[in-house]
């Protein structure tokens, strides 16, 4: 798996984690499981790239695109990253910026326009 990928996928989920207040250390191991199924990445990977990525700021756009356009022939990869996105989001306080996030990641998934 690309390392540039992995990292925005990790940005989008970071993204959520910072949005909501949300315990780092509660999300690490949902954040751990899920990289290694999906990305194949080890736990001790995960846990450095999460903190990697927990310290810097980034435009969550850019990150969006970049991997809509990695997975653009794996509808699997996407709807998964989609299902954990969800999942992150329902465990807190749902506000509408939250889904508001989830439907600008679907729309750059799966266009509809």
């Amino acid at each position: 798996m690309d390392t540039m990928l992995k990292e925005s996928v990790a940005v989008l989920f970071c993204y959520v984690i910072k949005l909501d207040d949300k315990d780092l250390d509660v999300e690490r191991p949902l954040f751990c499981r899920f990289m290694q199924q999906d990305f194949n990445t080890p736990k001790e990977e995960s846990s450095e790239l999460l903190n990697k990525v927990m310290e810097n700021e980034y435009n969550i756009d850019t990150h969006i695109s970049m991997i809509a356009n990695g997975l653009i022939n794996e509808t699997y990869t996407k709807v998964s990253v989609l299902k954990q996105l969800n999942h992150l989001i329902i465990r807190s306080k749902l506000k509408d910026d939250d889904y508001e996030l989830f439907d600008k990641v679907k729309e750059a998934f799966f266009p509809t326009k």
